[in-house]
């Protein structure tokens, strides 16, 4: 019986603390065929010296052109070189360069979703990893895994991804998102979004990765100030992304009929009049993040930063 065919897509940046350990982890998978290609983002330490040692194996392969894209555009950029290669993949995978991946990550991925009669993405709880030690599940509670969730939250993470050759197909052949949004909800929220138009999304409560919490963190958890908070939220990272991500869907699929559309343009478009806003003001329960107080939730609207 043939193994699932799987690329592996990692973007480094200087990484050279941890890649090795990931690299391994990621060619110690367990019962599929894997080919892990890396592009560097722009990496001034000895991260691509690192890859190249692996290049040998013949089933690792490093992209470098010098460009810092950073994260989202990244690992879009390898994603679209690697659907349109010569090579067909049964399915795609994101890493990050500094995890740790259970040796049966990919595979139990592969069983949730292998079935499925429509495209479809699987997505896991992690294990939250800190000074070499295993701290547990990340999280208790199942993801919102509906569109209007995620427009309102974004508990959904590259590192545990793996979707069919049919969701990557329809990523690369959509509009690239714009900067501001990769910068600051990244390309494993727009691979998401395709995912819940176009397929099924698959959760998986269990984790099969240690994601490793660090000071070096380029995504995901991050330890921050108070006064940094304040100043990403008012300088524009966080404000308004919710409007930016909903007028996104619209703009790249105007025509697709998806569930609660209607209330995907109410976000849209709530700042063209007084009366839209009070309209997304009184559908709270359906708009707002599920940890955002209702009191929070009001003033963004009547201040314009949903």
């Amino acid at each position: 019986m043939l193994k699932p065919k799987i690329a592996v897509l990692m973007s480094s940046y200087n990484g050279e603390k941890y890649i090795r350990e990931q690299i391994e982890s990621i060619l110690a998978q367990k019962d599929v065929d894997i080919t892990l290609y890396v592009r560097d983002d722009g990496s001034t330490d000895d991260t691509v010296g690192i890859i190249r040692s692996y290049l040998k194996n013949g089933n690792v392969k490093l992209l470098v052109d010098g460009k810092n894209l950073r994260p989202g555009l990244s690992f879009l950029t390898l994603l679209k070189k690697v659907v349109k290669s010569e090579t067909e993949y049964d399915y795609f995978a994101f890493a990050d360069q500094d995890d740790i991946w259970l040796d049966e990550k990919l595979i139990s991925a592969v069983e949730m979703i292998k079935e499925s009669e429509k495209p479809a993405l699987y997505c896991s709880n992690q294990f939250l990893y800190k000074n070499g030690q295993n701290e547990g599940l990340r999280f208790t509670d199942e993801p919102d895994l509906s569109l209007l969730g995620h427009v309102s939250n974004n508990d959904i993470y590259g590192c545990t991804m793996v979707f069919d050759y049919s969701i990557g197909k329809k990523v690369v052949e959509s509009p690239i998102p714009s900067k501001s949004y990769l910068d600051s909800r990244c390309h494993d929220s727009w691979v998401f979004i395709v995912s819940l138009i176009f397929g099924n999304v698959f959760y998986d409560s269990r984790s099969y990765i240690l994601y490793r919490i660090h000071e070096s963190n380029t995504v995901g958890i991050k330890e921050r100030t108070l006064s940094q908070r304040v100043k990403r939220f008012f300088k524009g990272d966080i404000r308004n992304i919710r409007q930016e991500c909903a007028k996104l869907i619209l703009d790249v699929f105007p025509t697709v009929d998806f569930p609660d559309r209607c209330y995907v343009e109410k976000i849209a478009y709530y700042k063209k009049s007084f009366r839209n806003r009070i309209s997304l003001m009184l559908n709270t329960n359906k708009c707002k993040g599920r940890r955002e107080r209702k009191f929070d939730y009001i003033l963004k609207v009547i201040m314009g930063l949903v």
